[in-house]
């Protein structure tokens, strides 16, 4: 492949979406576009006893790509829907769909900028607002005014990859932890960090970080530098891995930390909630590689790749810094190595050591001996935070402690088999829960989402959606199973171990051809999680289906 784009999503999504779904089939499991049932009057969903989803279809419209967000933009209690969609004639058009007596219509519609390049919302002032990105500066859209208005000003290396249109890119978040949304952009050299004020205005971007290490490594075979490939919306999950945020000096106060070569960088937030420019440094007596196993897709340059999916090749491990976070419960941030060691790249063998975290006059002192492990069964793949197998470390169960939930899709024989025949991707799911202010040797409790197989499809294949959110508001997370293109399987969460139920409440819903069309989202304010589900489709309107947890 020979433009930047071919290898962007050649390889980089191809692992997104699991080896084999390019590298065997021939084509991405996300090009492929979903199927939704016609729309019509609110349908009450049975989920169980204690809750419904209430359903209501949205068309939006015809467009080449389209991007869906939610948010409450006009400052009701219902949010509203945000389409940004590029049209045939490359035209860019912003619609906001609303809800109300009973049904969702398009409030208005108008024109953006060919220059706007990925967008978000984030709360501004207590108000939900819709960002855009155009180089050299973030824009908010006024509602009221039907324009956008200048945010702050800065330019990063984002580059547009292809048909991926105007990407949603999370990059508001509360990095001082005062409740307010921050940006983050991450640019090759470090990071634009603007704290918000208490009166919604931004503090001027500062740059903090050092430069991404791998800048001019090539992945694989591919004849373009990382540098080249820049910022897009792939590898900006890649680049944001890269912060870490812990109290470092024990203030009450989060800071911010990277990883510099051989030391981390400490840049400590001070009583206004703003971050220094001048950097501490500490380092750690605890040996690892690199900071982010994304890094290994750079270690197999001129391999054959028939010996790296299958595993004819010589056995690598290689360690690398996964986060900063309390998993013992003491108020203290703990460091957490991952290990990752096999043979071919699909399955690579994972080993999280746990480190705990000791607070001192200086800093924080890391132990040097492991104080904690965690060995996944699965083969837990190795390009975190996303990828074809993947982890979370939260609180599922509602009691304050750390658990951790693996996925893991199957990618050996087995699991390339029913890929490519039954046109169905196996997923196992494992479940660790804290206990005793430590982790069992054995996962807590276990899934395994075994999709029927379909010999007769020559289109799609069918990777389960696999979401976890508390949809009953009871407190705890429920999981959310794809099952089958027209099935959800939630399975409530409930108190010990077991953590989910074992009966599914069982809803039915067309699913989508990409997972990633399919998120909790938070619609009514109820405390309970809201189901969206985005259908794209190439030849009629795309559609919406919202599920509102009653």
């Amino acid at each position: 492949m020979g433009a930047r784009y071919q290898f962007h999503k050649g390889f980089l999504s191809a692992v997104r979406r699991s080896l084999f779904s390019i590298l065997v089939f021939g084509v991405c499991l996300s090009s492929c576009s979903g199927r939704s049932k016609e729309g019509g009057p609110p349908t009450m969903i049975p989920a169980s006893t204690e809750f419904t989803f209430e359903r209501y279809d949205v068309e939006t419209g015809t467009a080449k790509q389209q991007t869906v967000l939610t948010g409450f933009l006009l400052g009701g209690d219902f949010a509203e829907l945000a389409v940004v969609n590029i049209k045939k004639n490359k035209s860019r058009h912003l619609n906001i769909y609303a809800f109300s007596e009973g049904t969702w219509a398009s409030k208005f519609e108008v024109p953006l900028r060919p220059e706007v390049l990925f967008v978000d919302v984030a709360n501004i002032g207590g108000r939900d607002r819709l960002i855009t990105y155009e180089q050299g500066r973030l824009n908010w859209f006024d509602p009221d005014a039907a324009m956008e208005r200048v945010l702050v000003e800065l330019t990063t290396r984002y580059k547009a990859a292809g048909d991926t249109g105007v990407p949603y890119l999370d990059i508001s978040r509360d990095v001082n932890g005062d409740a307010l949304d921050d940006l983050v952009v991450p640019d090759i050299d470090g990071f634009w960090i603007a704290t918000q004020l208490q009166d919604g205005s931004f503090t001027k971007p500062i740059k903090l970080g050092p430069p991404d290490p791998f800048l001019d490594k090539i992945a694989l075979d591919h004849p373009h530098s990382y540098r080249d490939v820049g910022i897009t919306s792939l590898t900006v999950h890649w680049y944001l891995s890269r912060l870490h945020q812990m109290d470092y000096d024990q203030d009450g106060r989060s800071d911010l930390v990277f990883w510099n070569v051989d030391h981390f960088d400490v840049y400590r937030q001070d009583t206004r909630g703003m971050f220094s420019t001048v950097t501490d440094t500490f380092t750690v007596d605890i040996p690892f590689d690199t900071d982010g196993a994304y890094a290994i897709a750079f270690d197999f340059k001129g391999e054959n790749m028939f010996s790296l999916i299958f595993g004819f090749r010589e056995n690598t491990k290689r360690r690398v810094l996964h986060t900063f976070q309390d998993l013992n419960g003491d108020g203290i941030a703990d460091l957490v190595i991952h290990s990752l060691e096999g043979r071919s790249l699909g399955k690579q063998r994972s080993l999280y050591e746990v480190h705990f975290g000791t607070p001192t006059p200086n800093g924080i002192v890391f132990a040097r001996d492991v104080s904690m492990t965690i060995r996944p069964r699965g083969t837990a793949g190795g390009l975190q935070p996303w990828g074809y197998s993947s982890q979370g470390f939260q609180d599922i169960d509602g009691d304050g402690k750390t658990d951790i939930l693996f996925k893991d899709v199957k990618t050996g024989l087995t699991g390339m088999s029913r890929a490519m025949v039954g046109k169905s991707i196996a997923i196992d799911l494992e479940c660790y829960r804290m206990e005793n202010r430590t982790y069992p040797a054995k996962p807590t409790t276990r899934r395994k989402i075994r999709p029927n197989l379909d010999i007769f499809e020559t289109d799609r294949v069918f990777f389960p959606v696999v979401l976890l959110g508390d949809v009953n508001g009871d407190g705890r997370s429920d999981l959310l199973i794809g099952k089958h293109w027209e099935e959800l399987h939630v399975f409530p969460g409930i108190p010990g171990p077991a953590l989910f139920a074992r009966k599914p409440q069982k809803v039915s819903v067309a699913m989508p051809n990409d997972e990633r069309n399919a998120r909790l989202v938070d619609l009514n304010k109820d405390t309970k999680q809201d189901l969206l589900i985005h259908y794209p489709s190439t030849t009629n309107p795309h559609r919406v289906a919202l599920l509102i947890a009653r």
